[in-house]
């Protein structure tokens, strides 16, 4: 999504701490596997059950599997937790990413989650549920020593084309070092 930005190593610990069980979740979901909002609305208890997430892809790229790790076992604990204690019945088919109406979560709610808790943080600009595929991308682009091919397998991208965006800004960046001011 155009306009909405990478938040920093900061801004995502501040974000993490804020945010209730549910919407922490949501968050991870994102920073952790680089999930579109799609893919992370259409997990159930059932995907995550195991020691490994299986991503259905809603874009036509491909499917994959990941495995869990452990602080993200332990937020869907707390998740499973939260429901129960709230009367709802966890099965493998109950939805990760359940609305206060007891409904599955919409894009829109998701993305307003985001929106409002980094609003009510401080954090400006546009921020939204794709901020976090954006920062899981950064991360990745950074990792693989920025290796394009490596981060568009790894984030699931249909083509480099729609990475040119991470080139760039790495781009940029270089040609500013030992620039004076």
């Amino acid at each position: 999504m155009k306009g909405c930005r990478v938040l920093t190593g900061d801004e995502i610990r501040n974000l993490m701490v804020n945010l209730s069980p549910r919407d922490r979740l949501l968050a991870l979901t994102g920073l952790t596997f680089g999930t579109r909002i799609s893919e992370t609305l259409g997990l159930s208890f059932g995907d995550v059950s195991g020691k490994h997430l299986s991503i259905r892809s809603s874009k036509g790229s491909d499917n994959a599997v990941f495995p869990v790790p452990a602080p993200y076992r332990e937020a869907v604990e707390a998740v499973r937790e939260e429901y129960k204690t709230g009367g709802i019945e966890v099965t493998p088919a109950t939805p990760l990413f359940i609305s206060r109406n007891g409904t599955t979560m919409t894009r829109q709610a998701a993305s307003q989650i985001v929106k409002h808790t980094c609003q009510a943080l401080g954090i400006e600009g546009k921020v939204n549920t794709h901020s976090l595929r954006k920062s899981f991308v950064t991360a990745i682009y950074q990792k693989t020593n920025f290796d394009i091919a490596a981060t568009k397998r790894y984030s699931r991208h249909k083509s480099l084309a729609n990475l040119d965006y991470y080139r760039m800004k790495h781009n940029k960046r270089i040609s500013s070092v030992g620039r004076c001011s």
